[in-house]
């Protein structure tokens, strides 16, 4: 088979489905049928969650984004969802449950080249609306407006919901297949730079530089190391004799200023409006108490949607070691108490319990 050519297969819950609709055993299956092939994946919810950050959130690059998705895989997967590789877009992020090192490995065992794995959401259209990717026995339902991925949910797939979805879009993942798209979104394999070229003609031509310099550099070194043993022999002439040094200050006096100034440079002001950032509307703040070992915040919230979201907030925003904690969070005792939930929560070293 032609090595220029890149085949599509989709992943599926017992399997995988080539661009003709063939179905395979599994992807061991294929790769030893296409030998030296390329291939790019696409794969669905049963194989890869997606999830889409509200636009309010105060993500200022990936990283960020990719910390607060995995809180969000933990916390609806369980502790599993920790190992679990990471893929972002700009709007969002993928947790790949399949093992990729797996697929991999695989694929090298059969000469088989990954050229990406995406999630199949992908290759339909972004168009106006809603969509549904149906894969088995899940679906991605997208809903966009003005060009943009408002919504993006992913629910198995049942009578009532394909009810709900009448007036959208349906289509399968593996009727895409053929579709002449394009790769975007999510990739869970590295893409080569186009750039590569130019970047060994770059590298080149520093490398020659570089060894220009050095060659100028050893040359400044010597005169330089002559001059300064020059300097020495005047300076021990011209100087008087050296003033006897000070004694070391108390140790345990030092101690205790050292521990005066951190304290006072305490930076109260930057701690305060971390806090101010991460609340949110409908959140009513009761009591603070910040120091520097814990920030405890109490307070009330109409929905605990509203508390969740306040958590993550406040995680993204610690420093490494630390942790966020929601300590309490409960309807009033009194039943006539309209005032909503209300909670507690610290921010705390890692070590501290």
């Amino acid at each position: 088979m032609s090595r220029s050519r890149t085949e599509r297969l989709l992943l599926t819950d017992d399997g995988a489905v080539d661009v003709n609709g063939q179905a395979w055993a599994g992807f061991a299956a294929w790769c030893e049928a296409h030998a030296g092939a390329r291939v790019e994946l696409l794969a669905g919810p049963e194989h890869m969650h997606s999830l889409l950050v509200p636009e309010d959130l105060p993500l200022a690059d990936e990283a960020s984004l990719l910390s607060y998705a995995r809180l969000q895989f933990t916390h609806y997967f369980g502790p599993a969802a920790q190992h679990w590789p990471l893929a972002a877009w700009e709007r969002g992020a993928c947790a790949l449950t399949a093992d990729l090192a797996a697929l991999q490995a695989t694929a090298a065992m059969h000469r088989v080249r990954i050229t990406s794995l995406r999630p199949s959401w992908t290759l339909a259209a972004p168009a106006e609306g809603d969509t549904a990717v149906i894969d088995g026995d899940m679906l991605t339902w997208l809903r966009r407006r003005d060009g943009q991925l408002v919504e993006l949910q992913q629910r198995h797939t049942d009578d009532e919901l394909l009810q709900e979805l009448k007036d959208a879009h349906l289509v399968h993942a593996k009727d895409l297949l053929g579709e002449a798209r394009g790769k975007s979104g999510p990739d869970f394999i590295a893409q080569p730079s186009r750039s590569r070229p130019l970047m060994w003609a770059w590298a080149a031509t520093a490398a020659a530089a570089c060894a220009l310099v050095a060659v100028q550099a050893k040359g400044q070194l010597e005169e330089g190391q002559r001059l300064q043993e020059q300097a020495a022999v005047l300076d021990r002439i011209a100087r008087p004799a050296a003033v006897a040094k000070a004694k070391p200050a108390n140790a345990a006096a030092r101690s205790r200023a050292w521990a005066v100034a951190r304290q006072l440079d305490t930076d109260w002001a930057a701690l305060w409006t971390d806090v101010e950032r991460a609340l949110l509307p409908g959140l009513q703040l009761a009591a603070l108490d910040l120091d520097r070992q814990a920030l405890r915040l109490e307070g009330q919230a109409g929905e605990p949607d509203a508390v969740t979201r306040l958590v993550d907030r406040l995680a993204l925003q610690a420093a490494p070691g630390e942790e966020v904690v929601l300590t309490r969070l409960q309807r009033p005792d009194t039943p006539g108490d309209a005032s909503g939930l209300r909670f507690e929560l610290v921010r705390r070293s890692g070590a501290a319990r």
